[in-house]
């Protein structure tokens, strides 16, 4: 299995750009619920599993 494609790595990658577009949400003053269901939409793009 080639590396970019491991579980550990697509936890990564969807952590970094929800922490970035995170930081967006807030200085833009992004309701909760929209930012929640792009937080949730990143995390099933990389198929790997949301804590919360």
């Amino acid at each position: 299995m080639d590396k970019s494609d491991s579980y550990d790595s697509k936890l990564a990658k969807a952590r970094s750009l929800a922490s970035q577009l995170g930081m967006f949400a807030e200085e833009n003053d992004i309701p909760k619920d929209l930012w929640d269901s792009l937080e949730d939409t990143i995390y099933d793009f990389y198929q790997v599993a949301h804590d919360r």
